[in-house]
């Protein structure tokens, strides 16, 4: 190889983190091919034991429905892999003459993220294809189809650095983000202490709870590593991704169903045992908001839930937690003075 392409492909990933001892291992074991303009470098849904990179010239990139998107070589996305899948979600194909890397996937497992002198904690790991991890969320199951390519659309690129906040407590909702590369820590927040609630990394999304409930924020979300999310402004967030999954129903239309029992189905009242003292709806059970998530291996996935609330926002993100982990929730419409 070159030292001009050698130096191009020192700028990809993972190539960029490696040591010199182990890059000049790995590129003896690749190969850089010539493509001419309009000949495919791999095809959709086949199977492939080779990782592939685009060091110069350009590609079309073809989903199923055949909608393609034009790369360069040099452009953020094609720092990574092309369509790093077996099998492959897209179709490659060249659109001028172009120099396309490969290397056998079990060769490339054998080296790490990148040198033992860089700490993994100050670097990113690695980036995932965020759109189908999100697309396998039992939500789409509601999302219309022509929603979804509107949606991914209106997701926006942001970077982060290690220890930098990307939410915080109290503040009001502004973006639902998905990681596409890094880790998170999640924490709350009371009186003088702290607590770690959780832990993210690349494909888990977050943010969702302020835009659907309109409450401020009930955590604060901190970048554990360098990272790349994906986010989505709230008035698209609400638009497409949240008001599809959020379906009423009437109290009377509630009882029907619990009468049927087939499925069974079960009123939640998310509010606080205080707020539910004099006002409790008869059948139901009352687990408050904030330890919903704390309590889904207790419910059976066959069953119907139906939100319940004051009237406010807090049955809808009730309704919105139990259908992203595929259960089947509605929120229930209480009519003034019920």
């Amino acid at each position: 190889m070159e030292s001009e392409e050698l130096e191009k492909i020192r700028a990809l990933s993972p190539f960029n983190h490696m040591g010199d001892s182990d890059f000049k291992e790995i590129t003896a074991k690749a190969t850089l091919s010539s493509v001419a303009k309009g000949k495919m470098v791999f095809k959709r849904t086949d199977e492939d034991s080779k990782v592939y990179w685009l060091v110069s010239g350009s590609i079309d990139l073809l989903d199923e429905k055949f909608e393609a998107k034009n790369r360069k070589a040099g452009e953020k996305v094609l720092l990574d892999p092309i369509d790093n899948n077996s099998p492959h979600r897209l179709t490659a194909v060249s659109t001028e003459e172009s120099r396309i890397l490969s290397i056998e996937r079990v060769d490339l497992g054998f080296f790490g993220k990148g040198p033992s002198e860089v700490s993994t904690d100050d670097v990113e790991e690695e980036g995932i294809d965020w759109m189908s991890t999100l697309l396998s969320s039992p939500l789409f199951e509601f999302i219309p189809p022509a929603n979804i390519q509107t949606l991914f659309g209106k997701f926006e690129e942001v970077q982060y650095k290690k220890d930098e906040i990307v939410i915080k407590q109290g503040d009001t909702g502004d973006y639902f983000y998905v990681i596409q590369a890094g880790k998170a820590k999640v924490e709350r927040s009371s009186g003088d202490k702290t607590v770690v609630l959780a832990e993210f990394q690349a494909g888990d999304n977050f943010g969702q709870d302020a835009l659907v409930s309109d409450i401020p924020r009930n955590a604060t979300v901190t970048m554990t590593t360098n990272g790349t999310l994906m986010r989505l402004s709230a008035p698209d967030f609400q638009s497409l991704l949240m008001s599809p999954v959020i379906e009423t129903v009437t109290l009377e239309e509630t009882n029907e169903m619990i009468e049927q029992g087939d499925p069974k189905t079960y009123i939640i009242d998310v509010r606080s045992p205080k707020e539910v003292e004099g006002d409790k709806l008869p059948g139901s059970l009352n687990v408050p908001l904030l330890l919903l998530r704390k309590n889904l291996p207790k419910l059976k996935i066959e069953g119907v839930y139906v939100m319940a609330d004051d009237g406010g926002k807090r049955a809808e993100l009730g309704a919105y937690i139990l259908n992203e982990k595929g259960f089947t929730a509605y929120v229930l419409k209480r009519e003034t003075g019920s």
